[in-house]
């Protein structure tokens, strides 16, 4: 059992690693910008929508109806704030620019709620499970979105620049979100047609005809859930590594000279400190052990490489914000093999 466990454990952080570092080598890939921004148009506006999509109509009615819906958006939002908290508190009375400070409650606050989590999560998880934190997932990334088009907003005006950002213009951009839209879709057509099932595999037939040829019939008509289809095996292991590689691509390690402008015991402190309080508390929750587990990966996650994006719109530091978020992403890839472990442990 303890030899299984530990090579279930090891292929699993090894195809983690391998995704991340396929992504890594990419860099060195004469078009690798390109490359970049295509896996980034198919990760945001074709994969995570339809992944939802999915999500929606392979989750049964029962656990539609009795999911708390609550408990994610108080995680979600005590994950940003804990963190944003503890940072702020650690800068307040600091001689810095304030550009600087925004650039870190910002880094600290907002977590990679995409493409580093939800990767993990379908390599770690199965069945039911994978369908429960995926759906947890998804909630946690489109709450943090509505938080990063408002507080984000206002504390990039804050401490940045005094662009114009109206309201119609945050909301639209919350609702335009492609796994905004692609949430909305699910959950209309689970509503509308119901649950999807779909037909065994030929495949299936013929391993049953020489096992068991009595149920042949009752096999071949029978039916198999959305979620365990081949197809949709093979899209997610598929997104799954186009996720990873994108978090390898957007890594870019400073230089030796450039470590000492980050204050990595700080960000580090407030980051993964505030996740690590979040986790306690989910432990608690009365929710499903595959929603807890998405959530904990969510809490632990390293900043989202678009806070880069975000401190240039705003005018905050955005040389400081890139270099934060590639020396926490290594803390957090240092880490990961143990936090694997623990959660795969947890749900044996």
């Amino acid at each position: 059992m303890a030899l299984h466990y530990l090579a279930e454990l090891a292929i699993r952080v090894a195809i983690i690693y391998a995704g991340i570092f396929g992504g890594f080598l990419l860099q060195r890939v004469p078009k690798s910008e390109k490359i970049g921004k295509w896996l980034l148009f198919a990760g945001i506006n074709i994969l995570s929508p339809a992944l939802l999509i999915i999500i929606f109509l392979d989750m049964d009615t029962g656990s539609l109806t009795s999911l708390n819906w609550w408990f994610i958006a108080l995680v979600t939002t005590l994950g940003m704030a804990f963190s944003m908290l503890i940072d702020w508190l650690m800068v307040r009375k600091k001689d810095l620019p304030s550009q600087t400070k925004g650039a870190e409650i910002n880094t600290t606050g907002f977590m990679n709620a995409l493409f580093y989590p939800f990767p993990i999560i379908i390599g770690i998880l199965s069945g039911d499970m994978l369908a429960e934190g995926l759906l947890a997932a998804s909630i946690y990334l489109i709450v943090q979105t509505f938080y990063r088009n408002t507080l984000g907003v206002y504390l990039g005006l804050h401490y940045g620049s005094t662009v114009n950002k109206s309201i119609w213009k945050v909301v639209k951009g919350m609702l335009l979100f492609p796994p905004t839209i692609g949430m909305f879709i699910g959950l209309v057509l689970r509503f509308s047609i119901g649950q999807i099932n779909i037909g065994h595999h030929l495949i299936d037939y013929v391993s049953y005809h020489i096992s068991n040829p009595e149920i042949v019939n009752k096999i071949f008509v029978g039916q198999v859930s959305l979620g365990d289809h081949i197809a949709v095996t093979i899209f997610q292991d598929v997104s799954m590594v186009i996720m990873l590689a994108l978090v390898g691509l957007s890594f870019k390690l400073p230089k030796k000279n450039e470590w000492k402008e980050v204050a990595l015991f700080r960000n580090s402190f407030a980051r993964f400190g505030g996740g690590v309080l979040v986790v306690i508390i989910v432990i608690f929750l009365p929710i499903p052990i595959g929603m807890k587990v998405a959530m904990i990966i969510q809490s632990l996650a390293p900043p989202a490489v678009a806070n880069t994006a975000y401190s240039k719109y705003f005018n905050l530091d955005e040389i400081l914000t890139s270099r934060s978020i590639a020396l926490l992403t290594l803390i957090a890839l240092i880490f990961l093999p143990g936090e694997i472990a623990l959660l795969v442990w947890w749900m044996a």
